[in-house]
């Protein structure tokens, strides 16, 4: 009886405990991201219009399950490589570092990899001052609507437009976008 209760003060069984929970967890962690349900609890909250920010927290799920992995194989593996049941601080400590070293390169991962997401919208905005061509005819004056084709943030678009020109511009004639009216109308001059 005594000896269980000195190898769970020794720290192994706690380590050993730790690290397979951890794991295992980890485990989980991994096939719920690889099937598409890779969200973590705090990895961004929410806004109003529904878009996520992109701040990774240190203190966010995966971050502290990565710590305790590296927190419990350090313990087991400075039990069990030599160090003395009367060492245990320094087991202790090594497996705190370990940990904090695991949670910090996860955190530092995460981050990175949230640093390369792109929401993938398209910004209207950024195609004032673009060139692209009439797809179907635009009336002149403003007199009606016609539509457009542009290169937009990597994307062919077709998007409805107007014109101030004096004459309408007819299907394939060049054109330069100068506005932007609500909702996604563009306003057009055509060029030369």
């Amino acid at each position: 009886m005594n000896t269980s209760w000195f190898d769970f003060a020794s720290g192994t069984q706690l380590y050993w405990a730790v690290a397979i929970f951890a794991s295992v967890l980890q485990v989980f962690l991994l096939i719920g991201a690889l099937m598409g349900g890779g969200h973590d609890f705090d990895h961004g909250a929410d806004s109003h219009d529904g878009s996520t920010t992109d701040a990774v927290k240190i203190f966010s799920l995966r971050v502290l399950v990565a710590f305790f992995v590296g927190f419990g194989w350090a313990g087991v593996m400075g039990q069990r490589n030599g160090m003395s049941p009367g060492s245990t601080a320094l087991a202790a400590l090594a497996a705190l570092i370990s940990g904090v070293i695991f949670m910090l390169l996860l955190f530092a991962t995460l981050r990175f990899l949230m640093s390369m997401r792109d929401d993938g919208s398209l910004h209207y905005e950024n195609a004032i001052g673009l060139r692209g061509q009439v797809y179907v005819t635009i009336p002149a004056l403003r007199a009606g609507i016609g539509q457009i084709e542009v290169m937009l943030q990597g994307r062919l678009i077709t998007a409805s437009a107007v014109t101030d020109a004096d004459h309408a511009l007819p299907p394939q004639s060049g054109i330069e976008i100068t506005a932007l009216m609500p909702p996604n109308t563009f306003v057009v001059k055509p060029t030369s």
